[in-house]
């Protein structure tokens, strides 16, 4: 359903005078996506042989999430696939600055639309949590070119130049880019002129800007604006989730809003708003978990010891590990409730 929802794609300042005159309509490069596969995988395993830092952050990353429950053999399998689909993930923000919008607008399916458009209707616009799944990037660009511009929250680049450059491709079709460290101001703006605001939500923050929630068994720090912005201002909040199609193609999900349940402890009222939000992220992830960027350091705040270089994940450790997480766990929700949980 393609609504056009007062769509603007014109180009904006903030990409770069010269590069925005060069590929504002795209200048029609396209590769054969066999070509752009078998390659992926060639530089994918060069990669991951010459790559020990990211290697190791990927392979404990998945075996702190996983467990014994995966065999060291798949786990390998797995994290070389997670290299391939990263590297899949280059050549395809390649093409979102260079093909043309047309070929990026049909590339993208979006399922889902009408619990967007329920949420739309109360008025208070929406808010869409994502994950680094599939690319994520390809599929907003291709919502705010099909359906509707999205205000799309991420965080500004240090270098001038890529600052430029990530805000343009963010904007090309026709979206709007919030920097992440000036942002709240400028997401209500978007919120009272009831429009989506995208904002990724699964990777690790600082102590002071993220609440401790449960994510494959262990808890990681989480963003609560989603949740602080639904419980003061009932501002829907949707899991919109992304995965990568055979052929080239994209695939945007949307679930239906997540409850908020209001009581008279706030804390523990985000926190279990929070438990849904990682819940959903998780589900998706585990159906196609090569596609997620388990590149990045998830769980470094609560144990940074799982990256260091001489570290040993033993069965022993790892339920040693798990029973620490229960223990943190218990008293985010203690100091949640101010009451005792039963842990």
């Amino acid at each position: 359903m393609d609504t056009g929802g007062g769509r603007d794609a014109r180009p904006t300042r903030e990409g770069g005078a010269g590069l925005r005159r060069w590929v504002s309509k795209g200048p029609g490069i396209t590769v054969a996506q066999p070509l752009i596969t078998k390659l992926a995988s060639v530089l994918a395993g060069f990669w991951y042989r010459l790559d020990a830092r990211h290697r190791r952050i990927t392979l404990r990353n998945l075996e702190f999430a996983y467990g014994p429950g995966l065999a060291p053999e798949s786990r390998e399998l797995l994290a070389r696939e997670v290299f391939r689909q990263f590297v899949l993930f280059g050549f395809e923000v390649l093409e979102l600055l260079l093909a043309p919008l047309a070929r990026i607008r049909r590339q993208v399916i979006i399922v889902g639309q009408e619990h967007v458009e329920a949420a739309l209707a109360q008025g208070r616009g929406l808010i869409a949590v994502a994950a680094h799944a599939g690319n994520w990037e390809y599929t907003v660009m291709g919502l705010g070119l099909k359906y509707r511009p999205v205000a799309v929250v991420g965080r500004e680049l240090d270098q001038p130049w890529a600052r430029g450059l990530a805000r343009y491709l963010r904007q090309r079709g026709g979206n709007r880019m919030v920097a992440k460290q000036r942002g709240l101001k400028e997401i209500l703006r978007h919120l009272k002129q009831n429009q989506i605001v995208g904002i990724v939500i699964d990777q690790n923050t600082a102590a002071e800007e993220g609440l401790l929630v449960d994510f494959f068994g262990h808890p990681a720090r989480t963003t609560p604006i989603a949740a602080l912005l639904a419980r003061a201002r009932g501002v829907p909040v949707l899991a919109g989730l992304s995965r990568r199609l055979p052929g080239g193609r994209h695939l945007l999900v949307f679930f239906p809003a997540i409850p908020m349940v209001k009581t008279g402890e706030a804390q523990a009222d985000l926190i279990r708003h929070l438990e849904l939000q990682n819940r959903a992220i998780e589900a998706w992830i585990r159906a196609e978990p090569a596609q997620w960027l388990w590149l990045h350091r998830r769980w470094k705040n609560q144990f940074p010891e799982i990256y260091e270089k001489d570290y040993q994940l033993s069965a022993e450790t790892l339920l040693a590990e798990t029973e620490k997480s229960a223990q943190t766990g218990c008293a985010s929700k203690k100091k949640a409730r101010k009451t005792r949980p039963a842990c």
